[in-house]
């Protein structure tokens, strides 16, 4: 059945993807950028290499389909920098490669080319890698038959498995499914539902399933750690201030929260609202400032980067990316966006500052809502009435809200060294 599944890919299934996305780059600038992005790959990552010190124990390519599994990638890159690998990060995402900060001495980022045969045996050799670790998932079969044939290990780490995903129930891309997993050394699964499916969809092949746990939940713990704070707002926020920050909204998340802030400034005079877009263009934040001035008289917007002429307004625009984690950490109740629209975003950030944490999960994309919700510190709303009720009470009763938020400490319990356990099964099977 691979076989057949190996031909079909690269006669019908790779064509037909590489004419998708040509066709949807005339349209959508995020892949129009990721096409120029792997204009002369080689070339860049051949310098890149040369940076390399030579180590015992070699290089190792850690794939990222964006950003946010480049962070959930972090803390293991910090384990194999520790042991003396060389770290390549691939990225499948233009948003990914172009925003994450790699700040280790050792490691480098580069595109993942386009999945032909030639282009993975390319990437193969000039890398070398003693083994390969994909973050959660995006695998590519040419690339993956390369290193199988290669006799080079190769994991998953932080996989789910999603029931409600239709290419694991569909019959025809189950079995393509199937046979692709099947190409793994090992599955880090998150939790024992996750091994247990994986086990029982892959039981007639020779992949390791192991139950260990999200590095993702560590990875937000260090990070939370070491920020707290905005000084440059400290005259902003002085006094009786409460703050709301709302994290990665989209236009569906400000229609249900605009009308609730306009209410609630009646009542909660004092309230001080962050509102974080989900990309902060200057189109995208025209079009939101066009929005209050016409339908919302008691919201008083001012744009992030005019903060220098601050004028007691009452809701800040963020208009600058980085600055997320550090509004959580002033903030006494949040909201996350993206949940009536494309998936929740990261609802773990705020967690991490032990503050009520509201979102949507109309679209459902992840487990940390539930997992935040069996806490107790975490709510799911369906529009302005409950998003209006818990605010209004939250902002009312500072005890309660207290309480709530102290209940995000559950969600971090046994998070620590979940990406070391993952590092020491990799180099205990892979010492050469």
């Amino acid at each position: 059945m691979y076989k057949l599944w190996k031909v079909l890919y690269n006669i019908i299934l790779l064509p037909a993807i590489c004419v998708f996305f040509s066709i949807y780059a005339l349209v959508n600038s995020k892949v129009r950028k990721g096409f120029y992005g792997r204009r002369d790959l080689f070339n860049k990552l051949s310098r890149s290499l040369s940076v390399f010190n030579e180590s015992k124990n070699g290089n190792i390519l850690i794939h990222c389909s964006s950003l946010g599994e480049y962070q959930q990638a972090i803390p293991l890159i910090n384990e194999f920098s520790k042991l003396g690998f060389n770290v390549v990060v691939s990225f499948f995402s233009p948003s990914g490669y172009a925003n994450s900060n790699i700040s280790f001495n050792n490691c480098i980022k580069t595109y993942l080319p386009l999945d032909t045969i030639q282009s993975g045996e390319l990437f193969l050799d000039m890398i070398n890698p003693a083994f390969i670790v994909f973050m959660r998932y995006d695998l590519w079969m040419n690339l993956m038959d390369s290193a199988k044939r290669r006799d080079i290990p190769m994991y998953i780490a932080n996989a789910r498995f999603d029931k409600r995903d239709l290419t694991w129930t569909f019959p025809v891309l189950r079995s393509f499914k199937i046979e692709l997993y099947g190409l793994l050394t090992g599955i880090f699964t998150i939790d024992k539902k996750d091994e247990q499916e994986y086990k029982k969809v892959l039981s007639g092949k020779n992949t390791k399933v192991y139950l260990i746990g999200d590095s993702k939940y560590e990875r937000v713990k260090q990070a939370g750690e070491g920020i707290s704070g905005v000084p440059e707002l400290s005259d902003v926020i002085s006094g009786n201030k409460k703050i709301f920050v709302i994290g990665s909204s989209w236009k569906e998340d400000e229609n249900v929260l605009f009308p609730v802030i306009d209410k609630l400034l009646q009542f909660e005079p004092d309230l001080m609202t962050f509102l974080v877009p989900h990309e902060p263009k200057v189109k995208k934040i025209d079009i939101i400032l066009k929005k209050i001035h016409s339908g919302f008289n008691n919201i008083s917007p001012i744009r992030y980067s005019l903060i220098e002429n601050f004028k007691n307004e009452n809701l800040i625009i963020v208009d600058r990316i980085g600055l997320l984690m550090r509004l959580y950490s002033i903030a006494q109740v949040s909201y996350v966006g993206g949940g009536f629209k494309s998936g929740l975003h990261n609802i773990l950030e705020p967690a991490i500052y032990n503050i009520p944490i509201l979102f949507s999960n109309t679209v459902k994309n992840s487990d940390e809502d539930e997992i935040l919700m069996n806490a107790g510190c975490g709510f799911a709303v369906s529009g302005q009435k409950d998003v209006y009720r818990l605010l209004r009470k939250f902002l009312s009763d500072s005890d309660y809200r207290r309480k709530v938020g102290e209940n995000c400490r559950k969600v971090f319990i046994g998070s620590e060294g979940i990406a070391e356990k993952i590092v020491q099964i990799i180099n205990q099977r892979n010492v050469r």
